[in-house]
């Protein structure tokens, strides 16, 4: 399997010095010039933006994307500030506190699928894009259906795409296992193997004391998608009620998992990706494309792991079973330079930007065809992720915007409703589970 290009090599082979209006002539045909004449700011005059960040830090990704964008735009100075929080979620936070005090930047993240995106717009954080986008004539049709929808707030456009992939919507496999044992693995682009298949080999290629058939990450991400294996869902696409009682469907996934978990006890405690699946002792990790594409590049060692994938059966409107999840990258509605902070917007999420940033800042970034058909030429396995990011199924979150205590209050119960050492009956975890999504989704909307 082909390695990943360096930073080096990728610059090399695509030209640091390309200049945004040539990209945006490119990407849009007949579209308006992505910088003002001279490659000045649209005042003419010195324009000093800040980008407020936790994407790419290290890999230098930020500062080529700034590099090549001062090269065309001399007159516009950008200063990356990196957010280095402990975790995702201690970034927002930061960011928060900075909007609050007065010091967010001009070029900024409110990623959907944090389920901070609602909050931030309701705040009066991140501004609409929409007349920037209409006077740029911007064709929004460079990004998949899926993720521009993600930007997507009553009505209008709050941002472009940054990262994005389809979820935990795939089994990654380990296929020396599959060959070992003399099971046909199936069709990487295919939805034709049944969910009771996938239970029938976790169990198969569990080996008490020495390999797990299937790793299952108890977080909300994959419990929604589980539901949608099944035909259920998790919570309705308004955000505001848990499906769980009333859906049969929802509630056969969860017995599915039960069984495996609690029953047959066949299942560790803990996901247990990346490091047990390249050692050889896990057959199937319940992920998503970024995992595949992950496991393929690290495996060090071919007769110990070797990597395929399995897809979910389509469910009943001819969906298949993921839950679409993406960022953004947004500009703060206070900003004094609006202009200038979305034809850098522009720059980041072009062609080049969006490609590098999946090669040099490592990001899981698969929001453009055009970038897709890149990756699939430098490794096919992208090629795997396309059924999934056309026909995908979008995520639903929290009216409230409550999201972190919703992912919260999916991990923590579903975690203890899935634990064999202190085992709860199933109908007393469902009811458990269902109250604790229910009970965050009935508080009041965040502030």
């Amino acid at each position: 399997m082909s390695k990943f290009l360096s930073r080096r090599h990728f610059l090399q082979m695509s030209g640091a010095a390309v200049t945004l209006t040539t990209l945006a002539a490119c990407a849009v045909p007949g579209a308006a010039p992505a910088s003002t004449e001279g490659g000045e700011s649209a005042s003419g005059e010195t324009v000093n933006l800040t980008w407020d960040t936790f994407r790419g830090p290290g890999t230098g990704w930020n500062e080529e994307r700034i590099d090549t964008f001062k090269a065309v735009n001399p007159n516009v100075t950008v200063e990356f500030r990196p957010l280095t929080g402990a975790t995702q979620q201690d970034n927002y936070g930061k960011m928060y506190s900075m909007f609050a005090a007065g010091d967010l930047g001009d070029v900024i993240a409110f990623d959907p699928s944090h389920y901070h995106f609602w909050r931030a717009i309701n705040g009066n954080i991140i501004g609409a894009i929409d007349d920037l986008v209409a006077s740029d004539n911007l064709d929004l049709t460079q990004w998949y259906e899926q993720f521009i929808g993600l930007q997507n707030y009553q009505g209008k456009l709050y941002g472009l795409p940054s990262w994005g992939w389809a979820g935990a919507d795939t089994f990654v496999i380990n296929v020396l296992h599959f060959e070992q044992e003399g099971v046909e693995i199936p069709d990487p682009i295919g939805h034709e193997t049944s969910m009771e298949t996938y239970g029938e080999w976790a169990r198969q290629f569990y080996i008490d004391g020495e390999r797990f058939g299937l790793s299952f990450a108890f977080g909300e991400g994959p419990l929604a998608v589980l539901c949608r294996a099944f035909g259920g869902d998790l919570i309705d696409a308004e955000g505001t009620k848990s499906l769980l009682l009333d859906n049969e469907n929802s509630q056969a996934a969860l017995r599915w998992l039960y069984a495996l978990a609690v029953e047959d006890q066949v299942l560790p405690a803990q996901a247990a990706f990346p490091a047990a699946l390249l050692e050889g002792k896990i057959t199937m990790d319940w992920g998503g494309s970024l995992n595949v594409r992950n496991f393929a590049r690290d495996i060090k060692d071919e007769t110990i792991a070797k990597a395929s994938q399995g897809l979910m059966p389509t469910d009943a409107n001819g969906k298949f079973p993921s839950q679409m999840r993406g960022g953004t990258w947004n500009i703060l509605q206070t900003s004094e330079h609006p202009q200038e902070a979305f034809q850098f917007l522009k720059h980041i999420t072009s062609t080049e930007g969006c490609h590098s940033f999946n090669l040099v800042a490592g990001q899981g970034a698969l929001v453009r065809p055009d970038v897709v058909d890149l990756l699939i030429a430098e490794n096919p396995i992208h090629e795997w992720f396309i059924p999934n990011l056309e026909n995908g199924i979008p995520a639903h979150a929290p009216a409230n915007s409550r999201g972190r205590e919703y992912t919260d209050a999916c991990a923590q119960y579903l975690a203890l409703m899935m634990d064999p050492s202190q085992p709860i009956p199933f109908e007393q975890g469902l009811q458990g589970l269902h109250d604790s999504i229910q009970k965050v989704l009935d508080d009041a909307p965040a502030a």
